[in-house]
């Protein structure tokens, strides 16, 4: 009876240990992830801005859909083994940045990316900068600190790499925009 105790307590102790370690953890974060593909602007722009091809490039997605097309600016949903969210374009300014936020309320994080696209030599230059808020301390305590916040970008940013062939991946750290 009293190993149950103990490891009841055990138990206890790494929930609040989680708890308080979310709590201590800022709600807010901005990040940003760069990478420079051997493909032309243009038709990397092309790309990003195609909303209802993510599916066939990204791996993690099962598709996704342009939504509600009677809003002056594109809104588009992603859905994924792990559920569906819904994004909304924020900032369009052809061919160099989008901005897209997270349009459904009911997820314990929101945020926007900002995608930055820029001429680099032959090639593009391609900068995401996430500026995002989790409310929910357990979701912050693992985002934080095993997750990480740049996980969705390097799959992103990756995957758009491979659709442009590029066999091997290099994603650099940024300074959020």
């Amino acid at each position: 009876m009293l190993w149950i105790l103990f490891v009841m307590s055990i138990v206890a102790a790494v929930v609040i240990a989680i708890i308080v370690g979310g709590l201590a953890t800022p709600r807010d974060h901005a990040v940003a992830r760069t990478i420079v593909l051997s493909a032309p602007a243009d038709a990397v722009w092309a790309t990003i801005r195609d909303f209802s091809r993510y599916g066939d490039w990204r791996h993690e997605l099962e598709g996704a859909e342009v939504i509600d097309t009677e809003q002056s600016q594109p809104r588009w949903r992603e859905n994924s083994t792990r559920g569906s969210v819904a994004f909304g374009v924020t900032i369009d300014e052809p061919p160099r940045r989008l901005a897209a936020r997270i349009l459904d309320e009911d997820l314990p994080f929101t945020g926007e990316w900002t995608w930055d696209v820029a001429e680099h030599g032959a090639g593009t230059r391609i900068t995401i900068t996430e500026r995002g808020s989790v409310g929910n301390p357990i979701f912050r305590f693992f985002g934080a600190h095993f997750i990480g916040y740049t996980k969705s970008m390097d799959a992103y940013l990756k995957a758009l790499a491979e659709h442009y062939g590029a066999r091997a991946v290099i994603i650099d750290d940024a300074i959020p925009s």
